[in-house]
């Protein structure tokens, strides 16, 4: 086998596993997944649940300290807990020392961090995966999902 024949190998590959991970990850989000619970399932001792029962809009993040874009939002969610906490909820569950409470299945996170979002009625209204914002965060907990 040439070099030729392997780079063009592995590039096609790459690129339907590529396209494998899409479609599932299409599958997952659209709801489409059989037996995926609902986010607001009640499960005793739930951070976020106890978050949302406060009645505020809430963003929840889920990640993990061994996780270096994790860590990097651990002093953008406590300033906005500290400078807005009275009027919304800020909620970070760490997958690993929490792997017991099942938030990976229950709230259908695919990657680290994921911010949940929830409006005060505690209905699911946005997410996203990766780094975000502080004024992002706000903006979408104040109506502005995108």
């Amino acid at each position: 086998m040439s070099l030729a024949t392997v780079k063009a190998s592995s590039g096609w590959g790459a690129t339907a596993l590529g396209a494998l991970a899409l479609a599932l990850g299409v599958f997952v989000s659209s709801g489409c997944a059989p037996d995926m619970p609902a986010a607001s399932a009640p499960v005793a001792g739930d951070l976020v649940q106890q978050a949302l029962s406060a009645g505020k809009p809430t963003v929840a993040e889920f990640g993990a300290n061994a996780c270096a874009a994790c860590r990097e939002m651990k002093p953008i969610l406590e300033a906005l807990r500290r400078d807005h906490g009275d009027r919304i909820s800020v909620v970070d569950v760490d997958l690993i020392a929490q792997k017991h409470m099942g938030y990976l299945q229950r709230y259908r996170i695919q990657l680290m961090p994921t911010q949940v979002f929830f409006d005060a009625q505690g209905r699911e209204t946005s997410r996203h995966m990766g780094r975000i914002s502080a004024e992002e965060i706000l903006a979408r907990l104040e109506g502005g999902a995108r």
